[in-house]
């Protein structure tokens, strides 16, 4: 239930093995490679007469980018077989290692790409031509508001014509400008809007006057087309030509889907290529010299004596040399939490992974957020539901472990929504009450036993609640904050960031509370005594950091303030006002449910379908306010936990642990007996 401890690890091989040691490196999946020259060996390279391997990966790119188009090719005409929650998300194929080995030595993916590729740029060109076609035909039928067609304009010797659309307001102004009768002749063919389509005509000599005028309107003229014939057999053989390509984009359509059938090869091959491109890179981290190569990573402690052994047993002449992290050190991170928290660390992952000499959130933000989650949702029914169905989807994506945390997190969150719904009495919000469901009703016998404050009825005290939980969570963050000192052996530092806060902070809320209650002489006075007690610790610690007796002490009084510093009174203030939405939440899920409730009420009066017509409403009304209510419910305590509590200790910047593998981003390759 931590950060993975991890070793520095340095392997020194022959260059002749650097080869055969990147194939079994990756075949182990232990071993997280880094670039050899980077700051963790601290080396200059040339200085010491290394270089670095020339490795182009520029075919491997282009592999790569030939078969991610065959599958968008396949995924733009919707032939991925998927499951329910492969449609949901994207998720890597699991893969066999045998049935990989085939689909690499068998399968020429070239011919597909090829033929692909060529049947989407056909059927792209005949779409491309069925939209011109479409749009002459709409510029022809514009013509049907006049006596003449296109081919009488072309043929006009003295006269220019102006076919197009303008806004109505520059229509009148063009109507009513005094140049018009003198230039040109204009006439109003049809209102569509707020739009008028005109025609206008002015003699060649005055084209260029009446042009200028036209364009000062803003007429957006219509291009004439261009043809031979009469405008009625062009408009045929427009609607000819749109249904031969149309025919003969579904026959690209058609072609492309035989080879849907290759889908999972051209992922699997994909897989492989990128895996290559994975080990490829890692060569080019190695720094050499004429006869050695260097090659460095982390490894997990736990899988150093096997990897030492398996090590000296394929490769002899390997040798390698195991260390501690440093600070200066760019250390990947592996988390490991007990089975009941996995679930919550998609949390810490949305947020990005902590540093490796700090610690793992996981287990100090899952009780908060649930909390947190529960009081915006909370009602029995709905966190019913939830918990139901991230159960199901779990199980469905148990092989793919993001996936599955995520929907084990909502499995969680629905738990709580239930016991706190129970807890305030919310059953799809008020359907317990005797005029939905009868006198005596199951839910409302079961509320009575159950529920312990009504947060309409009590909406005040409610709000003291979640401001008082603001409180607490602050606190809790600042001794986290605290925490995380002590782990660093900054004995002084958490003293000064984190515990004068615990003298500040109190006396802080004594004193503001006194200008809305009456507190009570000796209260006050001890809330005073330790604001200022710990507000001239700030200031003489805050901006300790910062150069000359002025800045220190100018530092340390804006810290008080929140502006610089650790933390700071307004920030603290705004925080925990922050948390009055945990009700506000829960209050506007309850209240959209009673008016699903009162709707469905009141249609349930229709005679001979008003019971039907209840339920309808009830099941339509009541899934909206889920969807929605679920998304509030998450967006907001994240949003509290990420901002009015990591910031108190947080420390993100680690990157994921992600060693050398078969496995890449798009395939798993399951290991014999996975």
């Amino acid at each position: 239930m931590a950060i993975e401890p991890l070793q520095h690890v340095t392997l020194l091989a022959p260059r002749r093995e650097v080869e055969d040691l990147t194939d079994w490196l990756q075949e182990l999946s232990v071993l997280h490679v880094e670039d050899a020259a980077g700051p963790a060996e601290g080396d200059d390279g040339e200085a010491a007469g290394l270089e670095k391997p020339a490795v182009s990966t520029d075919e491997v790119d282009t592999r790569i980018r030939e078969l991610r188009s065959i599958l968008e090719v396949f995924g733009f005409f919707d032939l991925m077989k998927s499951s329910f929650v492969e449609m949901v998300v994207a998720l890597p194929k699991r893969v066999s290692v045998e049935e990989r080995r085939d689909v690499v030595a068998d399968f020429d993916y070239a011919p597909v790409h090829r033929e692909v590729s060529r049947l989407q740029d056909e059927y792209h060109r005949h779409l491309a031509a069925v939209e011109r076609a479409r749009d002459e035909y709409a510029r022809l039928e514009f013509f049907r508001l006049l006596p003449f067609g296109p081919e009488d304009i072309h043929s006009l010797g003295r006269c220019r014509v102006w076919v197009g659309s303008m806004t109505d307001e520059k229509w009148e102004a063009l109507r009513s400008s005094d140049e018009v009768g003198e230039l040109m002749g204009v006439a109003e063919l049809r209102r569509r809007k707020r739009t008028v389509d005109v025609c206008v005509v002015a003699l060649k000599d005055d084209a260029e006057e009446a042009g200028r005028l036209l364009r000062t309107h803003q007429l957006e003229e219509l291009p004439l087309p261009q043809y031979e014939g009469s405008r009625t057999d062009r408009m045929d053989e427009l609607t000819a030509e749109i249904g031969r390509r149309h025919k003969q984009a579904e026959h690209c359509k058609d072609s492309i889907k035989k080879f849907a059938g290759e889908a999972r090869k051209v992922e699997i091959l994909l897989g492989y290529w990128e895996g290559e491109r994975a080990k490829m890179q890692a060569r080019s981290g190695t720094v050499n010299s004429k006869r050695i190569a260097m090659l460095s990573g982390f490894i997990r402690r736990r899988d150093v004596e096997g990897f030492k052994e398996r090590l000296a047993e394929r490769f002899p002449f390997v040798s390698g040399v195991y260390r501690e992290p440093r600070p200066d050190d760019e250390v990947p991170v592996e988390i490991t939490n007990a089975r009941c928290l996995k679930p919550l660390r998609f949390l810490v992952d949305l947020f990005g992974r902590p540093d490796y000499f700090s610690f793992d959130p996981t287990p100090y933000l899952a009780l908060s957020f649930l909390i947190f989650f529960g009081m915006c949702f909370g009602d029995v029914v709905y966190g019913s539901a939830l918990a139901l169905l991230g159960y199901l989807l779990a199980r469905k994506a148990r092989p793919y472990e993001s996936l599955h945390n995520l929907c084990m997190m909502f499995c969680y969150a629905g738990i709580s929504t239930m016991f706190i719904g129970a807890l305030m009495g919310s059953w799809a919000s008020d359907l317990w009450r005797p005029e939905y469901l009868g006198e005596g009703n199951l839910l409302y016998r079961i509320r009575q036993y159950l529920a312990v404050v009504d947060p309409l009825d009590r909406a005040a005290l409610l709000l003291v609640v979640s401001i008082g939980i603001g409180v607490i969570n602050q606190f809790y963050g600042i001794i986290l904050k605290g925490y995380s000192l002590l782990r660093r052996g900054l004995i002084w530092d958490a003293v000064f960031d984190a515990g004068l806060w615990f003298l500040v902070l109190p006396g802080f809320l004594i004193a503001f509370g006194s200008l809305f209650f009456n507190i009570p002489p000796w209260l006050l006075r001890s809330g005073l005594v330790l604001l200022v007690a710990g507000g001239i610790g700030l200031i003489l610690t805050q901006g300790r950091e910062a150069e000359g007796i002025a800045a220190k002490v100018g530092t340390g009084l804006i810290s008080i303030y929140g502006i610089m510093g650790s933390y700071g009174c307004v920030s603290f203030l705004s925080d925990i006002l922050s948390y009055s939405r945990l009700i506000a939440l829960g209050l506007t899920t309850a209240i959209v449910g009673m008016s699903f409730n009162i709707i469905a009420g009141l249609v349930r009066e229709t005679p001979a379908v008003g019971i039907v017509l209840f339920a309808v409403v009830l099941i339509l009304g009541h899934t909206f306010n889920f969807m929605v209510s679920m998304l509030a419910a998450f967006v907001h305590p994240a949003r509290l936990i990420f901002l009015e509590f990591f910031n108190r200790f947080y420390q993100p910047g680690g990157s994921k642990f992600s060693p050398l593998s078969l496995s890449t981003e798009s395939v798993i390759v399951e290991a014999e007996g996975d």
